[in-house]
């Protein structure tokens, strides 16, 4: 009876977080996309104007830096997404983006 405890206390130790990393990876791309999405909009450009550069999650917060071109010069920018509940939302965006507006 006691090693059977103990092998199902080491089974669990291995699954749960197994599980956690499953979220972690469904709400990193999930933030990726939703940055993108946002980014691009901001900006009035197409998504393939937007590049991932890196990703990083941290607990609470997933941070996604993106790769901007417009006009034919690269623009970094940060985009800070909060998780909470399984719900993500954008925090930040910086630098602040502005729409290019065509010379008339």
């Amino acid at each position: 009876m006691r090693s059977f405890l103990m092998s199902a206390l080491a089974l669990a130790a291995f699954a749960v977080p197994g599980v956690a990393a499953a979220d972690d990876v469904r709400d990193r791309t999930e933030a990726i996309r939703l940055c993108r999405a946002e980014v691009a909009a901001q900006a009035g450009l197409a998504a393939e104007n937007v590049r991932l550069d890196q990703v990083r999650v941290r607990g609470s917060s997933i941070r996604v830096d993106l790769d901007l071109w417009r006009n034919g010069a690269l623009e970094n920018v940060r985009c800070d997404v909060a998780r909470s509940r399984g719900e993500l939302t954008i925090a930040s965006i910086t630098p602040a983006l502005q729409t290019t507006v065509a010379a008339e």
